[in-house]
């Protein structure tokens, strides 16, 4: 579903777009979503809130009700601090 990609992907705490997967039986679907959260995140917000924007915003445009999202977070990026050198001879 490139709808419900693009509605998951639209979250500047997220690192890159969102791995979907659907199945579609009639007006009715259901979606797991894999995704990678810039940490520190609140990751279980950041989750709640990707699937209540794809439960709604998938239902609005298409007119299929997403039953349930399966939200898997598959990776936590760090957020780097300014200033801060992670080399092995940083100062």
């Amino acid at each position: 579903m490139k709808i419900a990609t693009e509605v998951a992907a639209d979250d500047d705490r997220l690192v890159e777009k969102p791995h979907v997967a659907a199945s579609v039986s009639g007006a009715v679907a259901a979606v797991r979503l894999g995704i990678a959260v810039r940490y520190p995140a609140p990751v279980r917000q950041v989750a709640a809130e990707a699937r209540e924007r794809l439960m709604s915003r998938v239902r609005d445009l298409t007119g299929i009700a997403v039953e349930n999202v399966d939200v898997d977070v598959v990776r936590l990026v760090p957020t780097r601090r300014s200033g801060y050198d992670d080399s092995p001879h940083g100062s």
